[in-house]
């Protein structure tokens, strides 16, 4: 949509796309009432019209508009504009984790236990709100260039089924991305935070070991290795991987949920025992290129501070 030679969506001025997928667009913009920054994740021309699409929109915003935790995005709107649904978004980072894992590689390793921390508290927030996320992936993590994430995407999230309807409100619809979902997951079953913590395993495993736990030749296939297949470790696919962290890894990823750690705090409390590697990762050249430079400035500021102060010193002596 054009105005004035500029595109907008309501009173948001589209600044440039950050991403796509195959059903929405995701653009910086800025809000011309208000002048705020925004992410704006809105549906492509062709689905506009897709009632499933619309709902799974809005369904996004009344689960996370309410939510308030700094490693969470923050939701502010739902609207329609000529048609076109669209969400505005906290702006933060522009590219989501599964871009760093294959962007950086032995970079990333370097800040993978905060990130590993933070992954794991953000979600344990949203169980705490009584919510399962059904879609814990490097996709759905935003990452910038020090370790800081984002949980981001909850338009297949579900409330969290506790008591009487955990027993007779019957089971989920099997939605979700293959490569992470977990055994109950895939069978349709009631879940809870621990069909997240299974999901959170696969993730860990592609971090810190460079691919997916399972590979496989069909859609199936794949969904049967989740359900079936032994669990691998992590540690062969990364042999700088300890082995408490490798175990740690495989227990998120059991096949029975009462096998692997209660909640996010639970596995919090275990991971911080251990370390995630044998030899530490070095730190990225990125981040020593900045200590460097930011040295650099500090020690011109002392110069010029000894400068002015001798300065000062020979003018009080010629009068």
């Amino acid at each position: 949509m054009a105005t004035a030679g500029r595109d907008y969506l309501g009173s948001y001025r589209l600044i440039r796309m950050l991403r796509a997928s195959q059903t929405c667009q995701v653009w910086e913009a800025i809000n011309d009432t208000d002048h705020k920054r925004v992410a704006l994740k809105a549906l492509h021309d062709s689905y506009c019209n897709d009632k499933d699409e619309i709902a799974a929109l809005k369904h996004e915003f009344n689960v996370g508009h309410k939510f308030d935790h700094p490693l969470v995005i923050h939701i502010y709107d739902f609207d329609v504009y000529r048609g076109i649904s669209y969400l505005a978004l906290e702006f933060c980072i522009s590219r989501n984790m599964k871009m760093a894992i294959r962007e950086e590689g032995q970079e990333l390793a370097y800040w993978a236990p905060k990130i590993i921390r933070d992954c794991a508290t953000s979600l344990g927030y949203i169980h705490q709100q009584g919510w399962v996320h059904r879609d814990v992936k490097p996709d759905n993590f935003l990452l910038d260039y020090e370790g800081n994430i984002k949980l981001i995407d909850f338009s297949i999230s579900e409330k969290k089924k506790t008591g009487l309807s955990k027993l007779f409100g019957g089971g989920s619809v099997a939605k979700g991305t293959r490569s992470y979902m977990s055994p109950e997951q895939i069978k349709g079953q009631a879940l809870d935070g621990r069909a997240d913590m299974y999901s959170l395993g696969c993730l860990l495993f592609e971090l810190v070991g460079g691919k997916m736990p399972y590979t496989a030749n069909t859609p199936d296939e794949l969904l049967d290795k989740h359900i079936r297949a032994p669990v691998p470790m992590v540690k062969a696919a990364n042999e700088n991987v300890t082995d408490e962290f490798s175990d740690l890894v495989k227990q998120m990823m059991s096949k029975k949920k009462e096998d692997r750690p209660d909640d996010m705090d639970d596995f919090l409390r275990i991971f911080s025992t251990m370390g995630v590697y044998r030899i530490p990762p070095r730190k990225p050249q990125s981040m020593l290129d900045r200590e460097a430079a930011d040295e650099k400035e500090q020690q011109l500021e002392a110069e010029a501070e000894t400068d002015t102060a001798a300065s000062s010193t020979d003018s009080e002596s010629t009068e």
